[in-house]
């Protein structure tokens, strides 16, 4: 999946999450989405969007995303 398929919030959850975690940011969203525990740095707005990309893409859909 190409970043450019996304939502514009969903691209917006994503860079923000990378820049908070940085090359680990794939390893925290698996985390969190397998905990539903999202670690400091993201509003409620951008948790649900990243838990709706989950229940849509999964990890499979994760692996995609540059």
């Amino acid at each position: 999946m190409n970043i450019c398929e996304l939502t514009t919030n969903q691209k917006n959850a994503i860079d923000k999450t990378k820049k908070i975690y940085g090359e680990n940011w794939k390893e925290e969203i698996r985390r969190a989405w397998r905990t539903g525990v999202y670690r400091w740095g993201l509003d409620s707005g951008e948790i649900a969007t990243l838990q709706h990309l989950r229940n849509t893409i999964g990890n499979k859909g994760l692996d995609l995303i540059k």
